[in-house]
């Protein structure tokens, strides 16, 4: 029997909602436009050209793709009316996130404000939208904390996401980098009660443990596999074996892929790989490994959307 999207469900992207089953393939975690250098001083991690976002996402275009999430919110530079310019120029439908990053990069009210106030804050953004065409972000994230912790005004971030999430039902996607603090980010969100499965735990295959992208998996959570951007065979194999043993312990259904491009370094113009690696030598990498066309669609199309929408496909009936 085949599978197919519930019809009822939708997605918001900076034009507007559009039906989950059009998202197509979809990148989870991107960046568009980003400002790491505001606390970095490092330049070449600033994205800010529209035509540059354009030329390099119409590969990703070229390659199949239809859906990118952009999950640059306050603290990272983010750009709603500029994304609107893009998904314009591109035909891609973008998905813009909202939320607060991490404790280095948060601005005053983070610190200030009350966790309801904060969790007022995104609900109001994603119900009433912002700048000046009043663009409604479609996910909340990507929200962070350090890599062996969740500091104090952290925790504040995530329990405004989590009520956040309660009130306007958008998924959650994380920073958790180079450990295991995924673990503790999802005990976090799990204790104001958010289901797991509309938790995205993110930067996972920056800690390469298996048991703990299977305990993640066990969960119930999303591990998203996100910073595959690589540009030696050595690192790019390295990649191709986490999906693998990921895949042969049964978790298909909880695996999410993505670049990660938030520097120059990153994109093609500047010797990088740019938005369309996954789909194209990724892709053919896997299936060399012994990934089906099937497993790559879900990979690609599948899961994202349920995702998104907390909506696993349905079965059709059998004709």
């Amino acid at each position: 029997m085949a599978l197919q999207a519930t019809q009822a469900s939708s997605v918001m992207t900076v034009l507007g909602p559009v039906p989950a089953d059009t998202l197509g393939r979809t990148l989870m975690h991107e960046h568009i436009f980003i400002d790491l250098a505001r606390i970095t001083g490092d330049k070449t991690q600033k994205l800010f050209e529209l035509p540059l976002a354009v030329k390099e996402l119409a590969d990703f275009t070229a390659a199949g793709g239809a859906t990118v999430v952009d999950v640059t919110n306050r603290n990272l530079g983010r750009q709603p009316d500029r994304l609107v310019e893009v998904a314009r120029a591109t035909g891609l439908n973008i998905v813009m996130g909202c939320g607060w990053y991490r404790e280095p990069y948060f601005d005053d009210e983070v610190w200030t404000l009350p966790t309801s106030r904060l969790a007022e804050d995104i609900v109001t953004e994603i119900t009433d939208g912002i700048g000046t065409g009043r663009v409604r972000p479609g996910i909340i994230g990507e929200i962070g904390s350090h890599r062996d912790y969740i500091s104090p005004v952290e925790e504040k971030s995530f329990r405004a996401a989590a009520r956040a999430h309660l009130q306007t039902g958008l998924t959650i996607t994380t920073h958790a980098s180079q450990g295991r603090v995924g673990l503790a980010q999802l005990d976090l969100l799990n204790e104001e009660g958010v289901d797991p499965a509309r938790i995205i735990v993110g930067h996972c295959d920056q800690y390469p443990d298996a048991e703990y992208h299977d305990t993640l998996a066990r969960r119930g959570a999303w591990v998203q596999f996100d910073l595959i951007h690589h540009k030696n065979a050595w690192e790019s194999e390295k990649a191709v074996r986490n999906v693998c043993e990921f895949l042969a312990r049964g978790h298909l259904s909880r695996l999410l892929l993505s670049h990660d491009v938030c520097k120059r370094a990153h994109l093609k113009t500047y010797g990088g790989v740019g938005y369309a690696y996954i789909p194209t030598d990724f892709a053919h990498q896997l299936k060399a490994a012994g990934i089906t066309d099937e497993e790559l669609h879900t990979l690609l199309v599948i899961n994202p959307r349920t995702a998104l929408t907390g909506q696993p496909p349905v079965r059709a009936q059998a004709q």
